[in-house]
């Protein structure tokens, strides 16, 4: 039955949206005059009365991130026996009421929405907050604009254990291989659940076919290896890096982020917005209805650089030759100013790879760092036929070794990949993580440096028109440099 005004505030003017965690309301705040949706707070298996822990949680969570694309709450209120949240209201969609009336939606737009709701996502994540119910359902569209919502069962660092014994949490449908199994809830297990988001977006369907009931449905998850999309065209690499069983080397949430909007920026229709536009409400649908994923006849389904649509070949011949050049030019300045009586003061004269030095890492794994992709088909990020030595080190100063970094790229990331220490390398996904973002790009210029201590601020252009400025860690290695970790963009 419907209230009539709630709080003795918020006036009832109809349902919204109705959902496995309550219904929503469409209400007028007659004391701030602004229409607001709010929630009404169920009650999980196993409670005699609503949460007020949990409504608190889902409040402070959304609160405290305020981002344009995380649907904001502004109270949590208790009246008539019953727990409410408000929160900020626009007209919309969810993404599964998209799916379900489309089918399969375009993967331009999809990479639209991916990129906003993995924006933020990774918000939530740098707060210690991960959501846990990541799926189409609460996933809001309104035209150009898309949020996530639903921070119900979320838990940040230092929170309380409020899940009881036996009761799963969140939909199994979108459940990561490892939370399947069992293990808690991590930020990459969100990223799993936002790529079979996407994927249930572009193919009208879940990666792992519902198999009737939550434990038949994990069981699935747990012990398959979803299939490339068939329809997700540009963003196929994409989803698949997402989908990645191994939690480990799967793309961070900021990864994403990155690499979705960068792949949005390149496909995007003309006249279309972007998707950095900022935000001010949050989105319940036009029509009363579930909310919830449907299911079709047959089944449901910073800081990185982007995945290329389909594995390609450059030429490298011009770029080491001009290598070998500056090499060359690099042992005549050192053997030049090692007969200076004075050599060891200097260090500020533009350095090089070593390429004299001996491996101090092991090739990365392929079956960690490459795409979910089936073992007969070639990825852009196949290994080196040899095993790079790691990490190279440049005789130069900090900011040169910046510099002599990307001239090396996109095209040589062998070489590259080599001036990257073991923690930079590791953040990087691994080789192939690393080489599949570079393969996304076709050109990357450095604008200029300046440098803090052992922090290097660079600042880059990729593709001709995409500005960006990235924070480096250069430390001393030996005689020379190495980038020890990249803490992503400015």
């Amino acid at each position: 039955m419907s209230p009539e005004i709630i709080a003795g505030r918020y006036r009832v003017e109809r349902a919204a949206g109705r959902g496995g965690m309550g219904t929503v309301w469409l209400c007028r705040d007659e004391v701030l005059g602004r229409d607001v949706a709010v929630k009404e707070v169920g009650v999980f298996p196993g409670e005699s009365v609503p949460d007020l822990a949990r409504a608190l949680r889902e409040a402070r969570s959304s609160a405290v991130l305020n981002h344009p694309h995380v649907v904001s709450v502004y109270d949590v209120v208790e009246a008539d026996d019953q727990i409410w949240l408000v929160m900020e209201f626009v007209p919309g969609t969810t993404l599964a009421e998209l799916i379900a009336r489309e089918g399969r939606v375009d993967p331009a737009r999809v990479a639209a929405i991916g990129a906003q709701v993995a924006d933020g996502l990774a918000a939530a994540h740098a707060r210690g907050t991960v959501h846990r119910d990541v799926k189409p359902g609460n996933v809001l569209v309104d035209g150009d604009t898309a949020k996530i919502s639903d921070f119900g069962i979320a838990r940040t660092d230092g929170d309380a254990q409020l899940t009881r014994s036996g009761l799963v949490t969140g939909t199994p449908l979108y459940f990561s291989p490892e939370l399947a199994r069992g293990e808690d809830a991590t930020p990459a297990s969100d990223v799993w659940a936002l790529g079979a988001t996407l994927y249930a977006a572009v193919e009208g369907t879940a990666p792992i076919a519902d198999r009737g009931n939550a434990i038949a449905t994990l069981t699935a998850i747990a012990g398959g290896r979803p299939a490339l999309p068939e329809h997700a065209g540009f963003l196929r690499d994409a989803i698949g890096r997402m989908l990645d069983p191994d939690p480990q080397s799967r793309w961070s949430m900021a990864d994403a982020a990155h690499a979705l909007q960068r792949l949005h920026r390149q496909h995007r229709p003309p006249g279309t917005l972007e998707t950095t536009a900022p935000v001010a409400a949050a989105i319940v649908p036009d029509d009363p209805g579930v909310v919830e994923p449907v299911t079709p006849p047959e089944r449901q389904g910073v800081s990185a650089r982007p995945v290329a649509t389909s594995p390609r070949r450059r030429s490298r011949g011009p770029l080491l030759v001009a290598g070998a050049v500056v090499l060359l030019l690099a042992v005549i300045v050192t053997a030049v100013l090692l007969g200076r009586p004075d050599d060891s003061a200097d260090v500020s004269a533009p350095g090089a790879p070593d390429s004299s030095r001996s491996p101090r890492a092991e090739k990365p794994d392929p079956t960690t760092s490459a795409p979910t992709e089936p073992e007969t088909t070639a990825t852009a990020s196949a290994e080196p036929s040899v095993t790079p030595p790691a990490p190279a080190e440049s005789a130069g100063s900090a900011e040169q070794t910046v510099v002599d970094y990307y001239a090396l790229l996109p095209d040589d990331t062998e070489a590259a990949w080599e001036f990257l220490g073991p923690k930079a390398q590791d953040s990087a996904g691994g080789y192939g993580g690393y080489s599949g973002f570079w393969e996304g790009v076709d050109s990357v210029t450095v604008d200029g440096t300046r440098r803090d201590g052992d922090l290097v601020l660079v600042d880059l252009t990729y593709n001709g028109d995409d500005p960006e400025t990235r924070q480096l860690v250069v430390t001393r290695a030996g005689d020379g440099w190495q980038i020890s970790e990249d803490r992503g963009p400015l």
